[in-house]
């Protein structure tokens, strides 16, 4: 019996321990607040940048009662994108999913609006993207959803992220710098081209765990 309870004991612990993230979700749900997301200020001064303000709003939800509110102003033109990040250094090794809700009103252009995550990432701060963006569809919410990585990938199977070497994902997944979603309109002239679209994009439930 007292064998039993000091294996009891010394699993609570380890369920306890920082090294377990189980009961350690980091959710961002914008409920009164922007939790600190912003557009960065460099983001004002690229012209390929078209995010203009980001605000919390209760008209469109995944989550809770309110959710981010960007406010774009793509030209269909040109390949555009809107930015909001969150700049914080936190450890994310032995978390295994990052993922993010992104809605697009009806009525904005089909089939070239995406979003994707972004991390910036160690001493270098790379900047580290998911591999494959996600369209998003007008009129619905959509999940973008990729795994993160404490350890090199199993050969064979390939990484959601972009960067070799040193920019790996695993070897800076202790060091986030920033984490940011990106919406892009991915517009290519001359033959990849739609209407203009100014107006919201709403970002909720960014999820990692």
């Amino acid at each position: 019996m007292k064998g039993m309870i000091i294996v009891l004991v010394f699993a609570l612990i380890c369920f306890m321990s920082p090294g377990s993230h189980a009961a350690n979700e980091i959710r961002f749900d914008f409920e009164g607040t922007n939790q600190g997301w912003i557009i960065p200020d460099w983001a004002y001064y690229q012209s390929d940048h078209k995010a203009k303000t980001v605000e919390v709003s209760d008209k469109e939800v995944s989550h809770g009662k309110n959710s981010l509110a960007v406010m774009c102003e793509f030209p269909g033109d040109e390949w555009t994108a809107a930015l909001v990040e969150w700049k914080r250094e936190v450890d994310l090794s032995g978390y295994d999913t990052i993922s993010v809700d992104v809605y697009v009103p009806k009525g904005a252009p089909r089939a070239l609006l995406k979003g994707r995550i972004i991390l910036t990432a160690g001493e270098g701060w790379h900047f580290t993207e998911m591999k494959n963006a996600v369209y998003l569809k007008p009129g619905r919410w959509t999940t973008i959803k990729a795994k993160l990585e404490s350890e090199a990938p199993a050969e064979g199977e390939p990484s959601d992220w972009k960067g070799r070497g040193d920019k790996a994902l695993y070897k800076n997944i202790d060091n986030i710098k920033k984490i940011a979603v990106r919406i892009e309109y991915d517009a290519a002239p001359p033959h990849r081209m739609g209407p203009r679209y100014h107006g919201p994009i709403y970002i909720d439930n960014v999820v990692i765990k």
